[in-house]
């Protein structure tokens, strides 16, 4: 088992670096099954669009990989998703701590079949909240998806309407749909543009319920949320529509 174990050294680029979040060494990966069925070794990446304090994990796989689910630890900190389909979540360093672990566990059906470790330490500056007043905005959504509770990658529909108020150029719209949870729309990190006369539009991937969110520069897009954001600090306005029953 022993030459399963061997420590690999992370290299991470400069980038990483300059805003503070630096991956110290993954400790292994090994099968808690199989041992010769997967492997996995994590990964962390400063994610686009996030503040400091938080990184993307991500598992590199290999072997067989149909019917894999992730679940995703951590001794002090969030992962969000916690359990996902796909292999990467968005970790958060809980506050006053400078270094974690995090571990993910690969199952298929019933049997976990793999195992990994990632040690991570923060260097970086916290940036402090927003508290200033939240100027006077409104949204609305005019052209509402389908209601489609399944969702899925294969799914598109359009999505539109109109922002009102005190807006500034800086300002997005992020979009979410909920299927089992609230997932970003249409891909990762995705902040759309308020036109001039304050309309915006975008596809996203259908669902039960839309949600649409104003926002001003240093929201934290999450790629999946249990709980939407309320309104207050970088979010400015909300609106929740359910989908269009046919």
């Amino acid at each position: 088992m022993a030459h399963h174990m061997k420590r690999m050294f992370w290299r991470f680029n400069s980038s990483l670096c300059l805003f503070g979040l630096a991956v110290v060494l993954p400790l292994g990966a090994f099968g808690c099954g199989d041992p010769n069925a997967v492997r996995v070794q994590l990964e962390g990446h400063r994610a686009q669009g996030q503040a400091a304090g938080r990184m993307e994990v991500r598992a590199q796989v290999t072997g067989p990989q149909a019917g894999l689910r992730y679940k995703w630890f951590s001794v002090h900190g969030e992962c969000d998703p916690q359990e996902s389909e796909w292999p990467s979540t968005l970790f958060e360093f809980a506050n006053a701590m400078t270094r974690d672990r995090v571990s993910v566990e690969v199952w298929r059906g019933n049997d976990c079949v793999a195992r990994a470790e990632l040690d991570v330490k923060f260097d970086g500056v916290r940036p402090r909240p927003v508290n200033d007043p939240l100027p006077k905005v409104d949204v609305q959504i005019s052209s509402i998806p389908p209601y489609e509770p399944e969702g899925g990658p294969d799914t598109r529909a359009d999505i539109s309407g109109k922002v009102t108020g005190e807006i500034i150029p800086d300002y997005k719209v992020v979009v979410y749909a909920r299927a089992d949870a609230w997932y970003i729309q249409p891909s990762a990190y995705a902040e759309h543009v308020i036109g001039a006369d304050g309309t915006w539009s975008t596809w996203t991937h259908t669902g039960s319920s839309y949600a649409v969110l104003v926002v001003r520069p240093g929201f934290d897009p999450f790629l999946r949320l249990d709980v939407l954001p309320q309104v207050g600090d970088h979010v400015l306005a909300r609106a929740i529509v359910e989908g269009v029953r046919q």
